[in-house]
């Protein structure tokens, strides 16, 4: 086995996607990898991209702060720009997690707990609850404790504002712990009853229209993903 490295990690899966016939599904990854390929194009340094069926875990070895800043950004105007020439049934919404740590390669694929947690970010009911509840827009991003004291809070720059994102509390098969959402275009995220920490008075305005992060339509088709732990293993295998 090799020396652990530090990686940033993000995953990237598509709501709705259980719900979908196997030629939709088909047509869906397509649209996504499309998108994928064209920012890690432009942005570089991915170290692995590793299908997940319904999405993809990638591991990058652009520092946290150029991830949240360049790729998750993008990721989100191309999810946008997408959905704006297509018909409704073919929109994407995306739930997208970043975490970073330490992390191993042997034979089989990367694995960590450091891997396994930015699963288990994107897996959780609350950030799925988000989004189902953000109806106008194109994705929820979660990024980890460790992301946002260590990069969020600080402001370095503007795509990467504190102002942007809500603490949670998230349930793990290891416990309670803390999250960070934001909701492109919304003033502040829409999370479920009960799963936000207190926080400063904000702007009671549920969302700002010009955003890229909204989807001009009423309604929205919801359903759940599944994401898997580790790269190079069972992809029938599903995070607790």
């Amino acid at each position: 086995m090799n020396g652990p490295v530090h990686r940033t990690f993000v995953v990237v899966d598509v709501e709705n996607s259980s719900r979908l016939s196997n030629p939709e599904l088909t047509a869906m990854r397509l649209n996504l990898y499309r998108i994928l390929d064209e920012v890690t194009d432009r942005t570089g340094s991915v170290v692995a991209n590793d299908d997940r069926g319904d999405g993809c875990l990638l591991v990058l070895e652009l520092p946290v702060l150029e991830v949240l800043d360049k790729f998750v950004e993008s990721v989100l105007a191309e999810v946008h720009a997408h959905n704006h020439t297509v018909g409704p049934l073919e929109w994407i919404r995306v739930r997208v997690a970043v975490h970073e740590g330490y992390v191993h390669r042997d034979d089989r694929g990367w694995s960590s707990d450091a891997l396994t947690a930015t699963f288990r970010l994107n897996e959780t009911s609350v950030v799925k609850g988000t989004l189902k509840n953000a109806s106008r827009a194109v994705g929820v991003v979660v990024v980890s404790d460790v992301v946002y004291q260590g990069v969020v809070r600080h402001n370095y720059r503007p795509t990467v504002a504190a102002a942007d994102y809500r603490a949670a509390s998230i349930s793990t098969s290891e416990g309670e712990v803390r999250a960070w959402l934001r909701v492109p275009g919304y003033s502040e995220p829409p999370l479920p009853v009960d799963a936000a920490e207190p926080t400063r008075t904000r702007s009671k305005e549920a969302f700002r229209s010009d955003e890229f992060g909204l989807i001009k339509a009423n309604n929205m088709i919801i359903g759940d993903v599944r994401a898997r732990t580790i790269i190079g293993g069972d992809n029938r295998g599903s995070v607790a």
